[in-house]
């Protein structure tokens, strides 16, 4: 069920999600209204040209099914089932909820029902190979995800058959997906419709840590900026009028995106122009930027994962328990283009609980005291230092 309490920024937010960001219109802009010399009084404005189209997205970080996630989710679960994890998002469900269209990032593949969840094994290059539970596709639909990406280093862990499980679930619960595949034909950009507009949803990875399948369709890779920009023109030519773009990059932990990241980003927009980018991989949130036009995510951070925590290595690092929603409205301008305008949403996962916060509105809700604040304080102030005009 959802939380029938949103508070503060969050019913802002959601209001701008629904309703737009309507400015009062001047002459000549789209969705003028003007009345005839011999009209009058109470005869109709008469509209000249149609309103833009507009509809707004929220995508967030890495969904990591490790330990501590699914020990919270477990232990929130009713009688008779293995893992509930809405009430871990259940903070943030309004903003997802109220989204056109919602996309989450499925780091990890699904397990078949019953299947065991979290750390499964090494791979040969002593990797962590991981699942997640089948119940979190449900849990992700009932939050209100739309969508997922689906490309990412461990997205071959479970080999082939993970990746069918992974699609299979999703599937049984209606979200859609994109970034592996379990046929050719399904990796072949599919545009679909949000508020009447055609919208592509593109998803590549980087880097594999098992190595990549020999059929390259069924992880799309980004090794360089080939693919991507090919995947943008077939969307295009099938008719997207938006194209958002989800990579999966693999350096880890760093405060901003890499030269070598950079580059590709630099060409992918240079040779396809794409609207939006969504980088994921790094753990940590990046900045967010105008690239050429474009606008970037360069890390989206972790949307929930078992890091921040002693004995983790370099994922110890409390930053990891920080990440990013990109709340975006598209609106259609005059000449055809799209505006894009980001609110960039503080998300915080709180330890011992695991659930996900809104930082900024947790900051300003006086009812929120004690260790809670004291941690939604700590998330702000690491992410602030790197990321502006958080909300």
């Amino acid at each position: 069920m959802r939380s029938n309490r949103a508070s503060g920024a969050v019913v802002a937010l959601c209001l701008a999600l629904a309703a737009g960001s309507a400015t009062a219109q001047q002459p000549g802009e789209v969705g003028e209204l003007t009345s005839s010399a011999s009209s009058t009084p109470g005869t109709p404005a008469a509209r000249l040209t149609p309103p833009g189209r507009t509809f707004s997205v929220v995508a967030v970080g890495d969904w990591l099914s490790e330990g501590l996630v699914n020990n919270a989710a477990a232990a929130a679960a009713g009688p008779g089932v293995r893992y509930d994890h809405e009430p871990l998002l259940r903070p943030i469900t309004p903003i997802i909820a109220n989204a056109d269209l919602a996309i989450c990032h499925m780091e990890t593949p699904i397990g078949l029902p019953g299947a065991k969840a979290g750390f499964i094994d090494k791979s040969a290059y002593g990797t962590s190979l991981i699942a997640a539970p089948f119940e979190l596709a449900g849990d992700l639909k009932r939050v209100g995800f739309d969508r997922c990406s689906t490309a990412s280093n461990h997205s071959f862990d479970l080999g082939i058959s993970g990746i069918g499980s992974t699609l299979d679930a999703l599937d049984a619960v209606g979200i859609r997906h994109t970034g592996t595949a379990r046929a050719a034909v399904e990796a072949i950009p599919q545009p679909f419709n949000v508020q009447g507009v055609r919208v592509a949803h593109l998803s590549f990875a980087r880097n594999s840590n098992v190595g990549f399948p020999r059929d390259p369709w069924r992880v799309r890779q980004a090794v360089t900026a080939g693919n991507v920009i090919s995947d943008v023109a077939t969307a295009r030519a099938a008719g997207a009028e938006v194209v958002i773009v989800s990579l999966h990059v693999y350096v880890e932990m760093q405060t901003g995106p890499t030269a070598d990241d950079r580059a590709l980003v630099n060409q992918i927009i240079a040779q396809s122009h794409p609207d939006l980018i969504l980088i994921h991989g790094p753990h940590v949130p990046q900045p967010v930027e105008r690239v050429n036009g474009t606008l970037v995510y360069w890390s989206m951070g972790n949307f929930i994962s078992g890091m921040g925590v002693s004995g983790r290595g370099k994922y110890s690092d409390l930053r990891t328990l920080d990440g990013l929603m990109a709340t975006v409205r598209f609106t259609e301008q005059a000449d055809g283009s799209w505006r894009t305008e980001p609110w960039t949403v503080l998300l915080c996962n709180a330890l011992g609980s695991r659930k996900v916060y809104a930082g900024v509105n947790m900051l300003f809700d006086p009812s929120v005291q004690g260790t809670l604040r004291t941690q939604m304080q700590a998330c702000y102030n690491r992410t602030a230092q790197v990321v502006a005009d958080l909300r």
